[in-house]
């Protein structure tokens, strides 16, 4: 005897596979949905004798995960372009290190055009 919870969908009014559990499901029966795989097992919905295959509620579920997933990867991808603090500190570091470089050949040049116009 399987303890199954079952939840409901209201659009298509039947109540949906979800998972077993070892006590205090919302039904009790003899069989689980025949799937291995999860999604098509959700497809499946009691009749009150037996599990029922439906291909539209299975489409909709595929669709649901397809998205979910692409939803996933897209904040995985945000989550990559953000650069963390310490790629932020040595980046200030860098732009400090250019400037000071800079800073060192605006005076070496200021030196040389006061020596070209006879200043030393």
């Amino acid at each position: 005897m399987y303890h199954v919870i079952i939840v409901l969908d209201a659009s298509r009014n039947k109540s949906f596979y979800y998972s077993y559990v070892d006590k205090d499901g919302n039904i009790e029966c003899e069989e689980l949905p025949p799937y291995q795989d999860i999604l098509k097992a959700k497809a499946c919905y009691w009749n009150g004798e037996k599990w029922v295959y439906d291909q539209d509620k299975y489409v909709e579920l595929i669709a649901e995960a397809e998205a979910e997933k692409a939803a996933a990867e897209k904040a995985e991808a945000e989550a990559a372009a953000v650069p963390t603090n310490e790629e932020l500190a040595e980046a200030v570091m860098e732009i400090g290190d250019n400037l000071s470089t800079v800073m060192e050949a605006l005076a070496e040049l200021g030196e040389k055009v006061a020596t070209m116009n006879g200043g030393e």
